[in-house]
């Protein structure tokens, strides 16, 4: 069950996930999506987000990505999630060393498309492998996204690879929720771990964590 406290999440009277999603809209660009425990950690004690996320959390991701066309990942966050092929959105994997050993999704035979430089390629990959500058990954990413007509883009990479991303000034929202949820009173923007300046369009809340979508 969702609780819309302000924004759109209110505006639209959104009770389920599923709504809640729909309400965020349609979005050009990049979209971000993470979730924190309250006091700003990206990583449970294993080094994984799983067990930060709640039941809640884990449909709003699957439901944010069946809205995007692309899915970015770096890839040692693709690796300790274990991520796979998706069933809804083609998979973006980056990794600025090469290293795309042990994750599902690149072992692959389609579906995915692995980012890295040219010196650290794949040579028994069957994947798709666009060549990236190390430092400034989403230049050779997004002109390869715009070719392939992917406007939607979801991020789901780990903290260094956002604070990339955001360098870029590409990012158009960050969905983030927090957990365990909250008081409302204490959402300031200083509450975003990547950016200051964003405004907060949407809040909602579960028994156990708390739902933001913030606008650049």
């Amino acid at each position: 069950m969702i609780a819309a406290l302000s924004g759109l999440a209110l505006s639209n009277q959104v009770s389920t996930v599923e709504e809640l999603a729909k309400s965020y809209g349609n979005w050009d660009g990049i979209r971000t999506n993470h979730v924190i425990s309250s006091n700003g950690s990206f990583f449970d004690e294993s080094g994984c987000s799983r067990g930060l996320s709640t039941k809640e959390d884990l449909e709003l991701l699957l439901a944010l990505r069946k809205q995007a066309d692309l899915v970015i990942v770096d890839a040692v966050t693709a690796r300790n999630e274990q991520y796979k092929k998706l069933s809804s959105s083609h998979l973006a994997i980056v990794s600025a060393s090469g290293n795309f050993k042990s994750i599902p999704a690149a072992d692959a035979s389609s579906g995915a498309t692995l980012f890295s430089p040219s010196n650290a390629s794949r040579d028994d990959s069957k994947l798709e492998h666009v060549v990236i500058h190390p430092s400034e990954p989403f230049v050779a990413l997004l002109d390869w996204a715009k070719r392939m007509n992917m406007k939607t883009l979801l991020l789901e990479a780990g903290p260094t690879l956002t604070n990339v991303c955001f360098a870029t000034t590409h990012v158009a929202q960050s969905a983030i929720t927090i957990s365990p949820r909250l008081s409302p009173e204490s959402l300031t923007p200083q509450r975003n771990p990547f950016s200051d300046s964003g405004s907060l369009v949407s809040l909602a809340e579960s028994e156990d964590a708390t739902f933001t979508l913030w606008a650049y």
